[in-house]
């Protein structure tokens, strides 16, 4: 029934099957030999509509195989033992630590992504992105550390790591390096990170406070380093940490924004096409994050499909956004934002509307407020729905307030976006800027402040919960057979 209507999602399945699969499947050249066949049986078999089906949906698996050998191949690199000469430009926030400041580098020979541990002093607390290093260090493999489900080693390669490097004060220099050996989108979000960097520094000199400066840095600009530990304990436990993880939300609330000003309708196509480029120049901005991806590009799809006027936001265009970024970045699959998001979208899509049926349409039509609520109600309880089984499985935690703490990071949030952006757009106009810098810091911190008295409610979360990869999968069964008895009751 589902893939009747959403004839992309078993491919998208079959997809992420194969790239799972492809961690036990080393013999490529098998895979080739077995996808040629499939490929064949497929032209074939046109009269036999199942076995087609089969027949297509092996050779995704088989594809999905590939990608995840490919994408092993480049990151298995053989690195010697001594030490080397390494020319990197670092492609990511500094975070400085007590003993060292992590940073993530870039090779100009190689293109490999490496995590730097330089030794913390003077100089490499100045490092900023963009900065050309010359490093003479051992680059090893990514330890192996795991704890519970998360793997320090998966997370990495997840991100596109290829190694780790430990620098003392005399073993690194700054020094300018041509970039021209780099791709153009390498160096378009380099240029983008530059940017992001500046703004950060716009936010300190706005003068606001450290805990709203972490959460406002994260909220708009996807920078997380800088939120406090407790303040990220907190967030967790009332379930609003996907307010700090940019996603749909930050990004149809920019959208929004940009239609007010370029959603020409006497030339629909230009908007559009202008819209969709800011919004791509937005996730450059914040490091192209897999949820910030996975939102530009269904945004994308939904500008688009606009001109025509035909049906926006389905499974279908998920089901293809999936295949689009797997295909890009197979190992992806590993990473919490890729899982998070796509969970809560596609819960969202099928429980939505069963929960906003609910209540009749002329009640809701003769109250607003009513409506709006129980709108937020309901797209809260679908996503909880898609992403409670992930964040027991990796944070053994339900965070049963998580419906309190939506009414009120959903309206707060909105209101911090429009504030920041508003901010930034009247830089020329002090007086006014610093009225809304002190109404931003206020609202932040009043966000901050009604989530920790949420916190201190009995039970306001249920630690402890061990789930499974197995129980993981089997909630998830039961999640979807719910889903197909609910819409069939509805139908009858």
């Amino acid at each position: 029934m589902l893939s009747f209507h959403a004839p992309l999602l078993p491919l998208a399945v079959s997809l992420v099957a194969g790239i799972l699969l492809g961690e036990w499947f080393d013999n490529q050249l098998t895979a080739l030999l077995l996808l040629a066949g499939l490929s064949a049986s497929a032209c074939l078999l046109g009269r036999y509509p199942r076995m087609q089906a089969m027949a297509i949906g092996t050779g995704v698996v088989m594809v999905g195989a590939l990608l995840r050998a490919r994408a092993d191949q480049r990151l298995d690199v053989d690195w010697p033992d001594q030490r080397q000469r390494v020319e990197a430009v670092v492609i990511g926030e500094p975070v400085i630590k007590e003993k060292f400041v992590v940073v993530d580098l870039l090779t100009i020979r190689g293109h490999h992504q490496l995590r730097g541990r330089i030794a913390r002093d003077g100089r490499s607390e100045r490092i900023i992105p963009g900065d050309g290093l010359v490093i003479n260090a051992c680059i090893n493999k990514v330890h192996a550390w795991q704890q519970g489900h998360f793997s320090y080693q998966r997370y990495m390669a997840c991100h596109g790591f290829a190694g780790e490097l430990y620098a003392r004060s005399a073993d690194w220099q700054q020094q300018e390096l041509s970039l021209s050996g780099l791709t153009w989108v390498e160096r378009a979000r380099l240029r983008a990170l530059q940017w992001r960097h500046r703004l950060l520094q716009r936010y300190r000199q706005w003068g606001i406070g450290d805990e709203a400066y972490g959460i406002l840095a994260a909220m708009t600009l996807g920078e997380k380093s800088q939120v406090d530990a407790q303040l990220k304990e907190t967030y967790s436990q009332v379930g609003a940490s996907h307010i700090l993880a940019l996603s749909g939300l930050h990004l149809m609330i920019i959208y929004g924004v940009i239609t007010l000003f370029v959603g020409w309708r006497r030339i629909r196509m230009a908007s559009q096409l202008l819209i969709v480029l800011a919004i791509w120049g937005f996730a450059f901005l914040v490091g192209l994050a897999p949820s910030v991806v996975r939102a530009a590009f269904m945004i994308s799809v939904y500008a688009l499909l606009s001109l025509g006027h035909r049906e926006r936001m389905s499974v279908n265009t998920l089901a293809f956004t999936a295949i689009v970024m797997l295909v890009v970045r197979p190992l992806a699959v590993y990473d919490m934002g890729f899982q998070l998001s796509f969970a809560a979208v596609l819960a969202i899509l099928l429980f939505h509307p069963l929960f906003e049926g609910l209540l009749p349409a002329d009640v809701l039509q003769r109250h607003r407020w009513l409506k709006l609520l129980w709108g937020l109600t309901a797209v809260s309880l679908s996503a909880q729905i898609g992403t409670a089984p992930l964040i027991a499985y990796y944070f053994e935690r339900f965070a049963t307030s998580f419906l309190l703490a939506n009414y009120v990071v959903i309206p707060l949030a909105t209101i911090i976006l429009y504030l920041a952006l508003a901010t930034i757009a009247f830089c020329l106009w002090s007086s006014l800027q610093a009225l809304l810098v002190t109404v931003l810091s206020s609202s932040v911190l009043l966000m901050n402040h009604l989530l920790a008295r949420i916190a201190q409610l009995p039970c306001s979360s249920i630690d402890g919960i061990h789930l499974s990869t197995v129980g993981l999968v089997l909630v998830y069964v039961i999640i979807a057979s719910g889903y197909v008895l609910l819409t069939r009751l509805r139908r009858a």
